[in-house]
């Protein structure tokens, strides 16, 4: 069954008169598929685990459950009320509601003796039972009014007259908020949908902020994603704020109000194994005995990568991948947990088919155990985890360090030009140019509805304007700053122009001879562990890879003025040696290509760890090796240059292209040669001498420019030769295991 293009009216309206306010809100529907099969597992849940023969149709009261069970009635709910009360916290145009009234019928006709007593059933459940089953919320009055007319066409189809419809509870107001739950009144037992993903999430309100820490004004013994065993997460920025995580977290609070019933959600598949969610992983576990996962992928930042990304698509109109979730708690005390998994790629067509013919045992089919300190809820292998954590954190060796600076408006804070930049902040300063002048020019396209372009919540163009006219010394605030691998720029580096400068920190790497290591804490499983680089002047977020999972970590050399190292963690033999030779150690470490695939799953999950070897003629051999990988990264290393013809000639558009051992700007025009190797090249999930070109684009490069990007060139090549010396002065030492002293697991 199709429920038409009806459903998905008012989202393509909104998407074509209101797109800011579609993504604002998340408005992305879900499609009939997905709907249809989640509440289908939620229902065959209700008759397997619950004992309900009728499933989301049962009309059993709590007292039954209550005694069938041996459990004791909650303290909201009365003991004639229906056990079975739904709830769509964000119900949109309804196609979840749909899908709950469909397989209602469907359960309802299935265990009639005939047609006939079937339909008279079912127009009695739907006069009697239904108002007070059957629940929504819904932010936006229009998705609410295109649901009435998807809900009558859909119910006098199957035999109900329009005079006969009992009105469904749709509540408008916010499911984040606790009014509209007190109107609702006690806790639902089946809550299911597709929340809006938004993770900057304009829900703020202290209800949900508390909710998340487990926290109402009624108690304070409820779950919080801010805690794994009782301990907080230490963590210094937390990602637990995108709105489907707190829908997840409504659902919850009513299922630990109502103690026992089922959530089916279709949410961002980002929560399965990103560490941050680790708290709320770990809650869910410790409430759910059946959680069941089907990881229906389709992230669009992972696409292209390996040929089976390169095919794989979403089951909607967003970038980020999804999973549909099954979360159930029983009310049989006997039952054990399990926590089930499967995973779907390829195109969306055959991800939609398989939902709607595939055994649930097919799709989900694999057994598997979290286990702290992560609790992942996909399957991981950690063989080498005991090894690795044998190293020593590289934020504890070095432990002063912070995150790499957020600007929230590079285009306008960050060029490759000096003077560019330094003409474009006079502009700002200018008051013969109008705000809407420079709104125009600098910000074209809004970022949000909410602001006019350009602002956001914690910054108004008129106010920096001000800022910038009773700076006396505006014109020193340009610093260089490493943008991308080798790729260095100049950033205008005030608090007032910058949201996120790391002063403290940042304001380390101002002085002569400065460095520091960059790192992260996470690297995507489907890339290669090469997130390492070093700079010598103010890191930019982004440097190793823009995305939603943390930002890079600068770790600096000293602090002022005082060398950046924890020396109680080195042992007697290695006391007394240099933090720049221990950076440098670490720094060729994290160029061993063994080392990287040995430890590639840990890496994909916390910051890198250092072996510090038993002999210490090992560290000093590969921090020789690492000092040669900083010259050339900090182009400290002095090359030998080409004669330099200068190209009149820009960087075309689709360029640059390598063909022939060449690199091309445009479809006439070499620029340099380049080996496969050195093109291919990554730091992060850069390919940087093609990164360093495209961002160039339509740019006639200076001599300048011309002779850095063939020191590129030769720094690439360089690097590759030396990453292959780190590793084969390792072999030459004994092995990763005997030169840095690891234990091997048995």
């Amino acid at each position: 069954m199709s429920i038409g293009p009806s459903a998905y009216q008012f989202e393509a309206e909104l998407a074509k008169g209101f797109p800011q306010q579609r993504r604002d809100r998340g408005v992305f529907y879900t499609p009939w598929q997905v709907a249809q099969r989640v509440v289908f597992q939620i229902d065959s849940c209700l008759k397997r685990d619950f004992l309900l023969q009728d499933g989301l149709a049962d009309t059993s009261t709590w007292d039954s459950i209550c005694r069938r069970f041996k459990i004791e009635l909650p303290s909201e709910i009365d003991p004639q009320q229906s056990f079975v009360k739904i709830l769509e916290p964000a119900s949109g145009t309804g196609v979840f509601l749909i899908a709950v009234l469909k397989q209602i019928h469907t359960n309802i006709l299935s265990v009639a003796r005939n047609p006939q007593q079937g339909n008279a059933r079912w127009q009695k459940y739907v006069a009697e039972d239904l108002p007070g089953r059957l629940h929504a919320i819904e932010i936006m009055p229009d998705a609410i009014e295109q649901f009435q007319k998807l809900l009558v066409p859909f119910l006098e189809d199957h035999g109900i007259l329009p005079q006969d419809i009992a009105p469904i509870s749709i509540y408008c107001g916010n499911a984040l908020e606790a009014d509209v739950h007190s109107e609702l009144g006690s806790p639902a037992t089946v809550v299911l949908g597709n929340p809006p993903y938004s993770a900057a999430s304009t829900n703020t309100g202290e209800w949900i902020r508390r909710l998340l820490r487990g926290q109402t004004p009624e108690t304070t013994e409820l779950r919080s994603y801010f805690e794994v065993d009782g301990c907080p997460l230490q963590e210094k920025k937390l990602w637990l704020h995108d709105d489907y995580v707190k829908f997840l977290r409504v659902a919850q609070w009513h299922l630990e109000r109502s103690k026992v019933g089922v959530i089916g959600f279709v949410v961002n598949h980002g929560f399965l194994d990103n560490v941050t969610f680790r708290g709320l992983r770990f809650q869910l576990l410790d409430q759910f005995d059946v959680i069941d996962l089907l990881d229906l992928n389709g992230n669009s930042k992972k696409r292209g990568t390996t040929a089976r990304l390169a095919r794989d698509e979403s089951v909607f109109d967003i970038g980020q991948g999804v999973a549909l979730t099954l979360f159930s708690k029983s009310p049989s005390a006997e039952k054990p947990q399990t926590v089930r998994y499967g995973e779907r790629w390829g195109p969306r067509v055959s991800k939609l088919k398989e939902l709607v013919d595939a055994p649930w045992e097919q799709l989900v089919d694999q057994d598997i155990i979290p286990t702290p300190p992560h609790y992942f809820l996909t399957p991981r292998s950690f063989h080498a985890s005991g090894e690795y954590s044998s190293g020593i954190m590289i934020t504890d060796l070095f432990p002063q360090g912070t995150s790499t600076i957020v600007t929230a408006r590079d285009a306008l804070v960050i060029d490759t030009s000096r003077e560019r930049l330094l003409n474009r902040i006079q502009e700002l300063r200018d008051t013969q140019v109008s705000d809407d002048e420079l709104r125009a020019k600098f910000f074209p396209r809004p970022r949000s509805s909410r602001y006019p372009p350009g602002d956001t919540r914690g910054w108004k163009l008129p106010s920096a304007r001000d800022l910038l006219r009773t700076d006396a010394n505006w014109e020193d605030r340009i610093e260089p700053c490493a943008y991308r691998p080798l790729d260095r720029r100049w950033i205008y580096w005030s608090p007032g122009m910058v949201d996120w400068p790391r002063g403290e920190v940042m304001g380390q790497m101002r002085v002569k001879e400065a460095f520091g290591l960059v790192v992260r804490r996470q690297m995507p499983p489907d890339r290669p562990c090469n997130f390492f680089l070093v700079a010598d002047c103010l890191a930019v977020d982004g440097l190793l890879r823009s995305d939603n999972r943390g930002n890079e970590t600068l770790l600096p050399l000293t602090f002022r003025g005082k060398e950046n190292i924890n020396r109680d963690l080195l042992p007697a033999h290695l006391s007394d040696v240099s933090a720049r030779s221990l950076m440098a150690f670490a720094y060729a470490l994290f160029h061993s290509g063994e080392y990287r695939t040995q430890f590639a799953a840990n890496l994909q999950i916390e910051f890198p760890r250092v072996f510090l070897p038993p002999k210490r003629e090992v560290l000093l051999q590969l921090s020789e090796l690492g000092e040669q990988l900083i010259s050339l990264h900090l182009f400290r290393e002095t090359l030998e240059s080409d004669t330099i013809e200068l190209l009149e000639t820009p960087i075309a558009p689709g360029h640059p292209k390598h063909r022939d051992g060449l690199v091309w700007i445009d479809r006439e025009t070499p620029l340099a040669q380049v080996d496969t190797d050195a093109w291919l090249f990554h730091i992060g999930s850069h390919q940087i001498l093609r990164k360093w070109l495209k961002d160039r684009r339509g740019m006639v490069l200076t001599k300048e420019e011309i002779a850095h990007y063939r020191h590129m060139i030769k720094a690439v090549q360089q690097t590759i030769v030396l990453m292959r010396q780190v590793d084969e002065s390792i072999k030459k030492l004994g092995g990763l295991h005997r030169a840095l002293g690891i234990s091997k697991l048995k």
